[in-house]
């Protein structure tokens, strides 16, 4: 076996399969291309994927932590430590790929560290635009959310809804097999350019740097609210058609 400490960059790019080279442009152009040698990095410590996987479910606690801690620059911090969870997402694939070692609970790692990333995050989110805005919308000035600390409520039903939406369709998947996920990849591509390693990020930090991330957080929640109602509707009726 060759050793990964000796495994080169231009290597761990050409393991990059067809499919994730059409990927999202926030992802493609940014967190891809400095994945490629932070996976070196780890290849040359000899860590596994799944430790990838769990360092950045690390990164979004801790970004989490900041997000909720109140102050702007802390805010910034949290984005920081997502953003590098985008790129550890990206790396403990290519990690994965190199090291050539399939495991079928590499999928279930991986989907945990997806799971952390977006509770935190849109929790986070609802913080920070509680602290940016009060119970108002910017631009409007009248009070909007009648609860104590409602943006907050809001970042928790929005990240609510992505988990329940992601939840019910696994449960289904487990019982009837979806091969390349067919079923879903209308919804599983716009998800990818919005979600976490799409466009949800970026307009996050846009929303904070200008002073509107209560809107940003509000399309959010209309998004995953109503493709969580969308994807349930959808199930029920399979599930249904089966039972016939």
């Amino acid at each position: 076996m060759r050793k990964m400490a000796r495994v080169t960059i231009a290597e761990i790019v050409a393991t990059l399969p067809a499919e994730k080279k059409d990927d999202t442009p926030w992802s493609k152009f940014v967190l891809r291309p400095l994945s490629f040698p932070a996976a070196w990095i780890f290849l040359a410590l000899g860590w596994g994927p799944n430790a990838v996987t769990y360092l950045s479910a690390v990164f979004c606690v801790c970004g989490f932590g900041f997000l909720a801690a109140g102050p702007v620059w802390a805010a910034w911090m949290g984005m920081g430590f997502f953003f590098l969870f985008g790129i550890l997402d990206c790396a403990d694939g290519n990690v994965a790929r190199v090291r050539r070692k399939p495991s079928p609970w590499g999928a279930w790692v991986d989907a945990f560290g997806g799971y952390v990333a977006y509770t935190t995050i849109l929790l986070g989110a609802g913080a920070v635009a509680q602290t940016q805005s009060g119970g108002t919308l910017p631009g409007i000035g009248a009070a909007v959310l009648p609860w104590a600390g409602g943006w907050v409520l809001v970042g928790g039903v929005t990240a609510a809804a992505n988990l329940f939406m992601r939840t019910i369709y696994q449960a289904h998947r487990a019982i009837k097999p979806d091969p390349g996920r067919a079923s879903v990849a209308e919804e599983k591509n716009l998800s990818n350019h919005l979600g976490i390693t799409g466009m949800l990020l970026p307009a996050l930090a846009l929303g904070l740097a200008f002073g509107v991330l209560p809107w940003v957080l509000s399309a959010y929640a209309v998004f995953y609210c109503g493709g969580s109602l969308l994807v349930s509707v959808n199930l029920i009726r399979r599930v249904e058609s089966e039972t016939k």
